[in-house]
């Protein structure tokens, strides 16, 4: 297990290792999964501390079927349970992405969230994040360590990926 770090700084932009993670997600999902909103300096909803978006460490991720603008392509899963699948994945390969912390905002009752410092999930019985139940996206953070480092996504998935 590791320490959850949350909000530490904002570098003023998605910093270029969370922007890695951003692409190999959307890559490997066939755009399954697509940016629904990275950088962002703001509180987190409904509250007054700085939202981990502010830290260019965060994503939104969402699964929900968009369709194709005139020259391109269509996105998202439009189905929670192969968009669950990765984030399996991802999760299942947590330390070597070291993500901190996934939000599942569709599950009832409340929502649910992964984090690096109990390794599991844990499923809210109250509300605790705004968009759940049913929202789209999963919220995913990663670590300081990693976030400017484009070469360690690109090694860490080479890896997994056997490649």
């Amino acid at each position: 297990m590791r320490k959850y770090t949350g909000y530490d700084r904002d570098p003023g932009a998605v910093t270029p290792g969370l922007q890695k993670l951003i692409d190999y997600c959307v890559l490997l999902t066939g755009n399954g999964l697509w940016n629904n909103g990275a950088y962002g300096a703001r509180p987190m909803r409904g509250k007054t501390a700085p939202s981990v978006h502010g830290t260019g460490r965060a994503v939104d991720l969402s699964w929900r079927k968009m369709p194709a603008k005139k020259g391109g392509k269509s996105k998202g899963f439009g189905d929670y349970a192969n968009a669950c699948e990765f984030i399996d994945f991802l999760i299942d390969n947590s330390e070597l992405l070291l993500l901190e912390m996934v939000i599942d905002y569709h599950p009832g009752p409340h929502g649910r969230a992964w984090r690096c410092d109990r390794m599991a999930w844990q499923t809210y019985d109250r509300p605790t994040v705004q968009g759940a139940p049913g929202g789209d996206w999963f919220h995913i953070e990663i670590s300081p360590r990693l976030a400017n480092s484009p070469q360690a996504y690109d090694q860490a998935f080479k890896a997994i990926l056997g490649t």
